[in-house]
């Protein structure tokens, strides 16, 4: 049942701005599918956070203690990318507007 809310969830976020994106670069409306595609972008790193961030906040661990290292550090590089492309992309909204 969670994987099938967690699934819904992604489609909510992905799907409309990906269509609505699709549909404005056919009609070759090339601003509003800018703001559509940077919407998409946004919501594709917010996901992406608060996955990571959920991960961290709930202490999920692997299960064996030779990959606890390996495991933390990819959690930190992850952390880091998504956080990182997230104030470049509010970097990319603040000066389009």
């Amino acid at each position: 049942m969670s994987a099938a809310v967690i699934g819904v969830m992604v489609a909510v976020a992905l799907l409309p701005p990906l269509v609505t994106a699709g549909l404005l670069v056919g009609s070759f409306q090339w601003t509003p599918a800018f703001y559509a595609f940077l919407l998409l972008f946004t919501n594709i790193i917010c996901v992406n956070l608060a996955g990571v961030a959920t991960f961290l906040f709930q202490g999920v661990r692997p299960r064996t203690w030779f990959e606890t290292s390996r495991a933390k550090r990819a959690n930190k590089i992850a952390l880091t990318i998504w956080v990182s492309l997230l104030m470049v992309l509010s970097l990319i909204i603040y000066y389009s507007q």
